[in-house]
């Protein structure tokens, strides 16, 4: 008729309470984390400097005007030198309006200079002019720039010249290369 339970162990189920210090942690230190990176991001000129493979310096022991065979017995101009660096990193001031805005990373720009030292090996007066290019790892043109100088006969002259480079291109130069061209001036 009835049937008897032998051995029944009653378990009390006891609720812990939740901690509320991962409360502290959820609400306060993440959004903190999130606001302290976004700050980073609108202001890399506290971290972004010139590259450091962004300078070069080469001489006339490297280098030299690769003349064609007519003019290379008695050339027009002696190579000296040239060379580029960067002075500058200009940074776009951010424009936060939104919390969103905190992950756009603002613009910034590499100023740098290059000179390019050559003699004037004529009996003329010559207008020369460089056109200088910096070169990523694959020899490819990232920038150029362009500067004309005058040189008296026997006159060595220092050919020089600044410009602005994205700051994402300025990571990418290894090198830099040259044309030089003259022609008698006026």
């Amino acid at each position: 008729m009835g049937q008897e339970v032998e051995n029944v162990e009653v378990v009390e189920v006891v609720e812990k309470p939740r901690n509320p210090i991962w409360w502290g942690v959820g609400f306060t230190c993440i959004p903190a984390m999130v606001l302290a990176l976004g700050y980073l991001n609108v202001h890399p000129e506290m971290y972004r400097g010139i590259p450091s493979s962004f300078n070069d310096e080469n001489s006339a022991v490297f280098g030299g005007i690769d003349w064609d065979e007519e003019v290379e017995q008695d050339p027009p101009l002696r190579y000296y030198s040239d060379s580029f660096k960067g002075l500058r990193v200009t940074t776009e001031r951010a424009e936060v309006s939104s919390f969103w805005d905190l992950f756009n990373t603002p613009a910034s720009t590499v100023e740098y200079e290059w000179s390019y030292k050559v003699e004037n090996l004529t009996d003329d007066k010559l207008r020369i002019s460089v056109l200088y290019e910096l070169l990523n790892r694959h020899g490819g043109t990232v920038d150029e720039d362009e500067g004309i100088e005058f040189a008296e006969p026997g006159e060595t002259v220092t050919i020089e010249g600044t410009a602005k480079l994205d700051y994402i291109d300025a990571k990418t130069v290894r090198g830099s290369t040259w044309r030089i061209g003259h022609r008698k001036a006026n």
